[in-house]
Order: structure tokens, then sequence, then C-alpha cells
């Protein structure tokens, strides 16, 4: 397989691949996923690094009772494998395809001698996994220190300015998906839900959110960043 044909060399990681040994390049294998089939659960073996070239990937953690909480929606240039493969554990979460989903793979044998002889994707990883680490230490303080009601105002203002995000506005403003985002019951959704709609800032369209008034919303948001 001609894998440089199916990157993008306008991301990284994927001049990266382009640019490494031909061993490791043909290595590489393509598969195309359907929305909500699983790559992995938590706990499986990892045997392959993923690379998505295209889609919407969910990873998400469950807990004993049921409860989905939704970690990040991972995209084209993102990568999966990498904790597992260095530290030779399981997966620590599931990940699901969210829409058509295109992904490459290369085996962990492969892999790891890919990663021991190439600088260039070794410092990217290294990089890559800082940033990883500053925005989920972000993420805590900003989930401690700001309400649900602003963080869901932030979330929907940021899905409106997101092309791909609010094209796909039944996935991502679907009111289970900010229930599992936000690790709250969906009723806690429901009762802010029902107030930004009586501001007439947010419609609905069966359990879907239309965004109706984008500088209301960031108002309102403003506002409740100081309560």
């Amino acid at each position: 397989m001609n894998i440089e044909k199916l990157l993008d060399k306008d991301l990284e990681i994927f001049k990266i691949i382009s640019n490494s040994e031909e061993i490791f390049k043909e290595n590489w294998e393509y598969i195309k996923y359907r929305p909500r089939e699983i790559l992995c659960e938590y706990g499986d073996e990892c045997k392959y690094f993923y690379v998505i070239l295209s889609g919407f990937v969910n990873i998400y953690h469950t807990s004993e009772k049921g409860k989905t909480y939704s970690q990040s929606v991972y995209e084209k240039g993102y990568y999966i494998g990498e904790l597992e493969l260095f530290t030779d554990k399981p997966f620590i979460c599931g990940v699901e395809t969210i829409t058509d989903t295109e992904i490459i793979r290369l085996s962990k044998d492969v892999f790891l001698k890919w990663t021991r002889s190439d600088m260039d994707i070794l410092y990217y990883l290294m990089k890559t996994l800082c940033d990883s680490s500053y925005t989920l230490s972000e993420k805590a303080s900003y989930d401690t220190l700001y309400s649900l009601k602003f963080r869901i105002c932030d979330y929907l203002i940021d899905c409106k300015k997101n092309p791909d995000c609010y094209k796909h506005y039944k996935i991502f403003l679907s009111k289970k998906y900010l229930s599992e985002r936000f690790v709250v019951t969906t009723r806690s959704i429901n009762r802010i839900l029902k107030e930004l709609h009586e501001k007439n800032l947010i419609d609905f369209e069966s359990n879907y959110i239309k965004i109706v008034d984008l500088k209301g919303l960031e108002k309102e948001r403003e506002n409740e960043r100081f309560m």
C-alpha cells in the first residue's frame, strides 16, 4: 500500500510518517470504520499504534454502574495507543468511532523499532504528550473553578465556531453527549438548557441543540463567569 497517498502533508505527524524509512512506511495498515464501531475497550491488550486520517472518535470511560464519561474526542491527526505500547499495559480507556472514520495503524513491534530509530517521531510524541498533559491539567482546574452553566455555554460557543463540530450537531450537540462530556445527569443538563431556551439563546430539534443567538450566549457565559 502506498501510504503517502493517504496522508495530508499539512499536518506534522503525516509529514513525519511520509519522511520515515521505507521499512516502516510499508508496514502501515489502512482501515475504514463505520460510526459506533469499537476500536478498543478498557483492559484490552494494545497491539497497534493508531493514527486518524479522517473522522471523529470518542475516548471514553465507563463506570461500574454503566455510566459513560467522554474524556475527549479525537479527530484527524490524533493518535492512539502510545501510552499502552510504551508501558506495555492494557488500554486505559475505550475508543469508539463517532462518524465514518479512516485510520492507519502500525503493529507494536514495528512502532517501537520506529521510535527507537527516528528522533523526529520520538520528539513529536514527547511534545504532543506534554501538550495533552497540560490540557488535562487545565481542564481539571476549569471544571473545579467554573459552574456547569458556564462550561455548557462555553462548549456550545466553541461548537458553533467550529464548522466540523456544528456540521455534526446531532452528535456533538445532543443532550446525551453533553451528559457524558460533563459527567452529570441528563436532568442537570436539561435544567440549564431549559434556561437558555427560555432566554431564546438556543432551540431544540428533538434531542439536539440548535444555537440561535451566539452573541447572547457569549454574554450569558461572561455573566456566569463571575457568579
